[in-house]
């Protein structure tokens, strides 16, 4: 399984306000559904990926854990329409969603 996300900011190791212990770079993202999330990106993609971009998080299990935890690896960058039309599609859904959370709870009867 795999969760579309919008990079709201990127940290590399050799950006000149980071201190690192590593090589690894992270990036903050915009998922569909609203949280906002930081994650490994992946070493081969590290140097491409910028703020705004649209990207592929990998939340498939980890395949050495003891217990099913997601890998929470950006693995993909979606360029051009390809990103920006799924990115809408999942908007669109998460609109959706919330219309139907609000239609569902009860109104409040102040009359009483």
């Amino acid at each position: 399984m795999y969760h579309p996300g919008k990079a709201i900011a990127i940290f590399r190791p050799t950006d000149r306000n980071i201190v690192s212990s590593d090589a690894s770079t992270q990036a903050t993202l915009m998922m569909w559904d609203d949280n906002i999330l930081t994650f490994l990106v992946e070493p081969k993609i590290a140097g491409k990926i910028k703020e705004k971009d649209i990207v592929l998080v990998d939340y498939r299990p980890q395949k050495d854990a003891a217990a099913p935890v997601p890998a929470h690896t950006v693995v993909k960058i979606l360029y051009g329409d390809k990103g920006a039309s799924i990115w809408k599609e999942y908007s669109e859904m998460r609109s959706q969603q919330k219309k139907r959370q609000v239609a569902a709870q009860p109104q409040q009867n102040y009359i009483q």
